[in-house]
């Protein structure tokens, strides 16, 4: 599968790896588990309109960089996305569930 990134997903890993250089890692692994199975990832409507329905999916990971004693939502990154049988588009990445 050929992986694509909107450009705001791109600009959103960029910002958190100039804080977080080992966020790289967990969304490297996101991405490979992503293209692995695009199919395993839940139903999401991010991009549903009134009468329409656009088949959004969603995944995510465990980044255990943080305590959950001392940050919440920021243990986990979860990834929207669409796909065909050829192209894994990502359209949003971001902390939390």
């Amino acid at each position: 599968m050929k992986l694509i990134c909107h450009s705001s997903v791109s600009q959103w890993e960029r910002e958190q790896a100039s804080h977080y250089p080992e966020i790289i890692l967990f969304t490297d692994k996101l991405k490979n588990m992503i293209c692995d199975n695009p199919e395993g990832g839940l139903y999401d409507p991010l991009l549903s309109l009134e009468g329409k329905n656009i088949p959004c999916r969603k995944r995510s990971i465990n980044t255990a960089l943080f305590s959950r004693r001392y940050t919440i939502g920021y243990d986990v990154i979860t990834a929207y996305y669409i796909h065909n049988k050829t192209d894994v588009f990502i359209i949003k990445m971001k902390w939390g569930k």
